[in-house]
């Protein structure tokens, strides 16, 4: 097996197609013909590969909840067990994310997003592993949990305030907070149009800010979304 790589191999271009995962290793994006995580817990990871293997995966384009390695039954692509800590997959993400490595993300065609491919496997670029943490997944097990952020959001931080093609979180009195998505369609958002009034009055506000609409909203977190 060739030694981990870390960055976009030579002459890889972004949203490259490949057929299978023989080719993905050909072309040094992943070492692996079956995991999803291609590292360790002494040198980190270098690729992920999100193929609907998990149900508790979060797919929002740039940035990505990834669940981490083990408990899965590959059949049902529900957990059946409690995932751990020292799994080397899991590991590896969270040496990346100490030492700031670069992670490839790859996206199948059996992964539910729009920017997957209808067949094999598409390169989606470099994301860095921003945090990490415990939780109980949608069937009562215990996951590792990690969020991965476009290398490019984090240089440009398009996050800063609220504007077309950005994802939403609001919370209005009373009520459970809920995502919206401005002009994007986004999974888990509701969309609203950019012409509309409530995403006139959302435009250019920042975290912490409140718009008077309906019953008024308090803005908990901007998204940037990636739709190709």
């Amino acid at each position: 097996m060739a030694d981990i790589f870390f960055g976009t191999p030579v002459g890889i271009r972004e949203e490259q197609c490949f057929a299978s995962r023989k080719e993905l290793i050909e072309a040094d994006l992943h070492r692996y013909t079956v995991h999803g995580i291609d590292g360790n817990g002494n040198e980190g990871a270098s690729a992920i590969v999100l193929s609907d293997g998990y149900e508790d995966d979060e797919d929002w384009g740039d940035y990505i909840i990834y669940t981490g390695h083990g408990g899965n039954d590959s059949s049902s692509k529900k957990q059946v067990d409690h995932q751990s800590w020292d799994s080397p997959g899991n590991k590896g993400l969270v040496v990346s994310q100490q030492r700031q490595l670069p992670v490839r993300v790859i996206r199948g065609f059996k992964h539910k997003s729009k920017l997957s491919p209808i067949s094999g496997y598409k390169y989606g670029g470099l994301y860095r592993v921003v945090d990490h943490w415990e939780d109980r997944g949608k069937s009562g097990y215990i996951i590792c949990r990690f969020k991965l952020v476009k290398e490019e959001i984090l240089e440009k931080d398009y996050t800063a305030s609220v504007g077309n093609g950005v994802m939403v979180l609001l919370k209005s009195p009373g009520r459970d907070s809920k995502w919206f998505s401005i002009g994007v369609d986004a999974p888990r958002a509701q969309r609203i149009s950019s012409e509309s009034k409530m995403a006139q009055l959302l435009t250019n506000k920042k975290v912490g800010d409140t718009i008077d609409f309906g019953n008024g909203f308090e803005i908990l977190e901007i998204r940037k979304y990636l739709s190709k």
